[in-house]
C-alpha cells in the first residue's frame, strides 16, 4: 500500500504543505540568526528587553512570510517546469 496512490493527490500536497513544512521549520533558524545580530544593539537603544524580543518577533514574522511567497512563486515554478 502506497501513502499516496495517485500522483495528483501528492503533487498537490507538495504544493501546498512544503512552504509550510519550511516555514516551520525555518523560523527558529531566522529567530536565533536575528536577535544574534539585531539584538545587542536594539537592547542597547531600547534599554528593555521586553520590546527586542517583540520587535524581532514580528520581524521574523515578516522576513518568514516573505520567504514563503518566494518560495511558492519561483521554487515551485521551477518544479512546474522539469514536469518532475
Amino acid at each position: 500500500m502506497r501513502l499516496f496512490p495517485e500522483k495528483a493527490k501528492m503533487q498537490a500536497l507538495m504544493k501546498k504543505g512544503l512552504p509550510v513544512i519550511f516555514a516551520v521549520a525555518w523560523t527558529p533558524v531566522v529567530w536565533m540568526l536575528m536577535t544574534a545580530i539585531l539584538g545587542n544593539a536594539m537592547e542597547r537603544m531600547i534599554g528593555s528587553w521586553q520590546p527586542v524580543v517583540a520587535i524581532l518577533g514580528l520581524t521574523t514574522i515578516a522576513v518568514m512570510s516573505a520567504l514563503v511567497i518566494a518560495f511558492r512563486r519561483y521554487g515551485l515554478k521551477i518544479f512546474d517546469e522539469k514536469g518532475v
